[in-house]
């Protein structure tokens, strides 16, 4: 029996999108609707990865979310809806982030557990923020490659549609930036900061 690779596994996902795409196609506008309330936190949730600042990440959704409402009826479904979206939402932020370098750091932590102690959420909110910091000087392309894979989950094909590219340039970029995030934060590793 051959056991399936990690990017093999990552590259079969069924679309579940589907059925409301086509009634979308139809300008059924509650179908569209619920594609919206799908996927608006994950494409907000990226979009702030990629850009640092909340406000913006809002904008750029919404611009995304009216650019896929208004180009519905040519989506051909070579691609599931989320990718396809994705690709909207890569384009604006690449966009963005090529105009000029995010001026904010990113603030908001998930609520630390009840149990932790301060001294430990200090330091895991001290971890995310270099860690955010390191993945803010990254490449546009590095960076929307490795947001999309470890925070949307995306499978490679996925990524590689979004980005206008290759599963392999997705697979190269993917080990480009994770070699470059860990020399970015090699020093605070030093000081066991991460």
């Amino acid at each position: 029996m051959r056991y399936a690779s990690g990017v093999e596994r990552k590259m079969r996902v069924p679309d579940q999108d589907a059925d409301l795409v086509r009634r979308a196609q139809a300008a059924d506008l509650a179908a569209f609707e619920e594609l919206v309330r799908r996927h608006e936190r994950p494409l907000f949730s990226y979009l702030y990865r990629m850009c640092g600042n909340p406000d913006e990440a809002e904008e750029m959704a919404q611009a995304a979310l009216v650019r896929a409402w208004q180009g519905i009826k040519g989506f051909q479904g070579r691609s599931s809806f989320k990718t396809w979206l994705f690709r909207i939402g890569t384009n604006l932020a690449i966009n963005r982030v090529q105009r000029r370098k995010p001026t904010c750091e990113l603030q908001d932590t998930l609520p630390a557990p009840k149990t932790e102690e301060p001294d430990e959420v200090f330091r895991r909110q001290r971890r995310e923020e270099l860690v955010h910091q390191a993945l803010a000087r990254l490449p546009a392309d590095q960076r929307s490659a490795l947001v999309l894979c470890t925070y949307q989950d995306l499978s490679y094909r996925e990524i590689a549609r979004s980005m206008h590219k290759t599963v392999r340039a997705v697979d190269s970029l993917l080990f480009r930036a994770k070699q470059n995030l860990r020399k970015l934060l090699e020093p605070a590793r030093k000081k066991g900061l991460v």
